[in-house]
């Protein structure tokens, strides 16, 4: 395990809030400290790099300027999981864009392969690891099983509009969070994605998803010290079931959940320089 941040004894920025929100900001703009620095090598990284809930691939900028500054390949799709789309694609579409998104990579010169992703992304970059050859998987933050969220009423109204031919026709469903019972709509979704992405046995099952990781691929796992109470609960079980490999990581910057890919940034860079170069 790592932990990227002082706990702020004899730190002047513990005392300076101005100075603390500034620097704060700055890491999140990709302006403040640079990625570690890496010797150029001829073998060139490509990694994909998946938003969270709600967000966009432009979300991820930050991220993915650090992860370029190497020389590396960085691909940002926008996911079926976007405010504009709100879950109203099928899984396969998820899919089909990563698999593409690998490939274009691949195409570019990338000769070694990364899937990462945050919260949401963090957890369906390791269901594709599952399913797609590729050299190592980043997940910071990951969330979202669908066997964690309550929501059978939800998914029996879906299934009801499904019966009466209306499984494509857009609508409001609702989401939940994991760790509380907080709700909020996805409006514009289609009943029949919704199912898709909701069943707690269907493709976003938590357990099953951690569980189909191919073995001998390593794993960098970010649990931020302040991160959604279940994945703090779940932090051992779901080490518990990464395949072993002498690289795998438990980082755990000093943040909250928003705050994960800034504050494991530098963390991201020098293990995937250490352990694919």
């Amino acid at each position: 395990m790592e932990d990227l941040e002082s706990d702020g004894a004899g730190d002047d920025t513990a005392v300076d809030p101005v100075r603390r929100h500034l620097t704060a900001l700055l890491a999140w703009l990709g302006l403040g400290a640079p990625a570690p620095a890496l010797p150029q090598t001829r073998q060139k990284l490509g990694i994909v790099l998946l938003h969270g809930i709600g967000a966009d691939g432009s979300s991820m900028a930050p991220l993915a300027g650090q992860l370029r500054a190497p020389g590396w390949l960085v691909a940002t799709p926008d996911m079926p999981w976007s405010k504009v789309t709100a879950f109203s694609e099928p899984v396969a579409v998820a899919e089909r864009q990563v698999r593409e998104a690998l490939e274009r990579l691949r195409r570019d010169g990338a000769q070694r392969l990364v899937l990462a992703g945050f919260s949401i992304g963090g957890f369906f970059a390791a269901r594709m690891a599952g399913q797609v050859p590729v050299d190592a998987l980043v997940a910071i933050a990951p969330n979202g099983g669908s066997d964690m969220k309550k929501l059978d009423d939800q998914l029996a109204r879906a299934r009801e509009l499904v019966a009466q031919g209306k499984g494509q026709e857009r609508t409001t469903l609702m989401d939940a969070d994991v760790a509380s019972p907080a709700r909020w709509p996805l409006e514009g979704t289609r009943p029949a994605p919704y199912l898709e992405w909701y069943d707690p046995q269907g493709a976003m099952n938590w357990d099953r998803a951690w569980r189909a990781l191919k073995p001998g691929l390593p794993v960098l796992l970010v649990v931020p010290t302040r991160d959604l109470a279940n994945l703090r609960q779940k932090k051992a079980e779901l080490w518990s079931m990464l395949p072993p490999h002498p690289a795998n990581l438990l980082l755990e910057p000093r943040s909250d959940h928003i705050g994960a890919p800034a504050a494991s940034a530098e963390g991201v860079v020098r293990w995937l320089g250490s352990t694919l170069l």
